[in-house]
């Protein structure tokens, strides 16, 4: 069955005939269907373009006139005619030469449109066809009318027609499987199909909406590592700003260096966004919602040691609790992202996967702990992190919320509950919601599913699994580090399709004595890559982990490269340290570096995550294939440490 884009989901009528023979096309092939609204409106456009791998490409229009009509052979001139021509003329000049044109006349007979044939004359790669012979040939005709067309008459076929499908961003690191360096990048078309899910709604009538949507619609689409998940929700939310530029589009991103990093390529690539759009972090959109629904300052404890602190004063009152400050603050976090209000629900409630178990007594006490932990910053003006969210979901009147037609939540899987409880507040009558995720990085940060987070995905879920970023060596390396942990558990684990994907080399794995040598070595690595293959610093991404002496390995690439060359995330938050245009190597803690990518990537002080396969490891086998999975080309892990044998296998060891 051909792959239809966008989906065609209310099909009737005239439709329905048409996708009975497009829908005997192969698996392979790829009915597209322009977008009118991203369009000129002078820009005259053939209803759909089918293309096949190896067949090529047919563009199809379809025209409603009468024969009595078109007929030229009447005695009067014909305006009717006229406007066929013209038609016809301006669709043929719109198309690459090599490309074929059919025109079905749907209220012809094959007689009626022979006779049409014979009157127009001979006109290379314009076929016209009745509704009847259309549908007796089927797919059979409409693969025997496809021609190949050269690479640049595609490029130019897809920038005229659906300009849409055009890469959002400039990507660091793409796999390119055909394409020369120099031409237009494009979504795949699994991709472009992923970001114009449900798009056939827009022209539905008003009733049509209200019944496919009496609340609100939800799309989520899970994918592997580098399969352009970021790719098509940027794609998607620049398409709706466009399309409707009288509705306001929201994306959320997971962590702030992803959100700088998109900004940085969006200006390299778009120079501004529609004002209609707006990218940013989901704590900064939290932080701005819960300030305009309590009108007041929004206060933080000042210190990372302050909370731990407190707990560890206030703690005294149950001698009994066994459990960690780190423990007891993660827990706190748990009962506020859950949004357990009391402690009979938290009695209630499901703590799988929390990686320690709590007794009924030991719940209480933490209940209470977690009781008195709050009042007491709320005596200082300060709260939680995570009572943020709490606080908007609780608040006694949303009337304050900024309200948006379209929400788009990228790297899905690390949203809590209660985080996707005020998106879906903030989303107006009607309103969309669209999910991009990877169960293989980590899920709700517990053991949940998406009914428990309050959204129903049931039959709105669409998969991804082949990657356009990495290798078939890199990915194969981290699912299988990550297998060694989630044992294939379809819930937690989406396997790849390496069908296709160039093998690439091994990872590297460099053998230190100590992370300073880490550090050294990286350095040292980078600069002769740099030097001999030319590379842009921009290539270069750079993941250390706790481990690492981040401020040793930042002078250390500052003093060999040059001090504006770098731009560390965690410390540059906004933007590059030299602003938008300069080439710059990229620096990022583990904990931030989803989402990003680079051609080639170092990996310093994963030690930690380098386990001997336990399960209750699966947090750390997850951060271990997130980061792995950055790279496009070549990656490179350095270690102070001995890997296990299984694990060191995968790798071509260096000294």
């Amino acid at each position: 069955m051909a792959l239809f884009i966008p989906e065609w989901t209310r099909a009737s009528g005239r439709q329905l005939q048409l996708k009975r023979v497009l829908n005997a096309l192969d698996e392979v092939s790829v009915v597209r269907q322009p977008l009118r609204k991203p369009l000129r409106e002078d820009l005259e456009a053939p209803e759909l373009f089918i293309e096949h791998p190896e067949h090529g490409w047919l563009a199809l229009a379809v025209d409603d006139t009468p024969f009595d009509a078109l007929d030229a052979d009447q005695l009067f001139a014909n305006d009717t005619r006229a406007a066929f021509d013209a038609r016809l003329l301006a669709w043929r000049a719109r198309l690459p030469p090599q490309l074929p044109l059919l025109v079905l006349l749907w209220s012809c007979s094959d007689a009626e449109a022979r006779t049409l044939v014979r009157q127009l004359g001979a006109h290379p790669g314009l076929h016209l066809l009745a509704r009847e012979r259309f549908t007796e040939d089927g797919a059979a005709g409409l693969m025997a009318l496809q021609r190949p067309i050269a690479p640049e008459d595609e490029d130019k076929l897809r920038t005229a027609f659906f300009p849409e499908s055009a890469l959002p961003i400039a990507a660091v690191a793409r796999r390119r499987f055909r394409r020369d360096n120099g031409a237009t990048l494009f979504l795949d078309a699994q991709q472009e199909w992923a970001s114009k899910l449900d798009l056939d709604m827009d022209d539905a009538l008003p009733e049509e909406q209200a019944a496919a949507a009496s609340d609100f619609a939800v799309r989520l689409v899970n994918g592997v590592a580098g399969s352009g998940k970021t790719l098509i929700a940027l794609s998607r939310a620049l398409l709706l700003a466009r399309r409707h530029p009288q509705e306001r589009v929201l994306i959320l991103i997971h962590n702030t260096p992803i959100v700088a990093d998109i900004r940085e390529r969006l200006h390299r690539a778009h120079g501004r966004l529609p004002q209609n759009l707006d990218i940013t972090t989901y704590s900064s959109w939290a932080h701005r919602q819960w300030r305009r629904l309590y009108q007041s300052p929004l206060a933080m404890p000042d210190s990372p040691g302050t909370l731990p602190q407190l707990v560890r004063r206030l703690r005294g009152n149950w001698p009994e609790l066994k459990l960690n400050e780190a423990q007891l603050i993660e827990e706190f976090d748990f009962l506020n992202e859950m949004l357990v209000a009391s402690e009979a629900e938290y009695m209630d409630t499901s703590r799988a996967g929390r990686g320690f178990a709590l007794r009924a007594k030991e719940r209480s006490e933490v209940w209470q702990l977690f009781e008195a932990v709050t009042a007491a910053l709320h005596e200082q003006g300060l709260r939680m992190w995570s009572t943020v969210a709490t606080d908007i979901c609780r608040a006694p009147d949303h009337a304050g919320l900024e309200r948006y037609e379209h929400i788009l939540v990228d790297e899905a899987q690390f949203f809590a509950p209660s985080w996707f409880h005020t998106v879906k507040l903030a989303l107006r009558p009607q309103g969309r919601l669209f999910l991009c995720a990877d169960p293989n990085q980590g899920f709700m940060k517990s053991r949940l599913s998406w009914r428990n987070a309050g959204l129903d995905v049931s039959g709105r879920t669409k998969k991804l699994l082949r990657s356009y970023r990495t290798t078939q060596a890199i990915l194969y390396t981290a699912g299988t580090l990550l297998n060694r942990a989630v044992q294939d558990d379809p819930e937690h684990y989406l396997a790849p399709d390496y069908a296709g994907m160039e093998q690439g080399a091994p990872p590297i794995l460099l053998r230190v004595a100590s992370p300073q040598d880490a550090v050294d070595r990286a350095v040292n690595e980078i600069v002769a890559l740099a030097e001999r293959h030319a590379l842009p610093l921009s290539s270069f991404l750079v993941i250390y982990g706790a481990g690492t002496p981040k401020k040793l390995l930042y002078e250390r690439l500052c003093r060999a490269l040059g001090e504006g060359r770098i731009w560390w995330l965690n410390k540059d938050k906004k933007q590059p340290p030299g602003g938008y245009g300069p080439d710059y190597l990229r620096l990022a803690n583990l904990e931030t570096a989803t989402g990003l990518e680079g051609a080639v990537v170092f990996l310093l002080g994963m030690e930690d995550l380098l386990f001997d396969g336990a399960t209750e490891r699966t947090a750390d086998a997850r951060k271990l294939y997130m980061a792995m999975t950055r790279a496009s080309h070549r990656l490179v892990l350095l270690s102070s440490a001995e890997l296990p044998a299984d694990a060191q296998a995968l790798f071509r060891v260096n000294a």
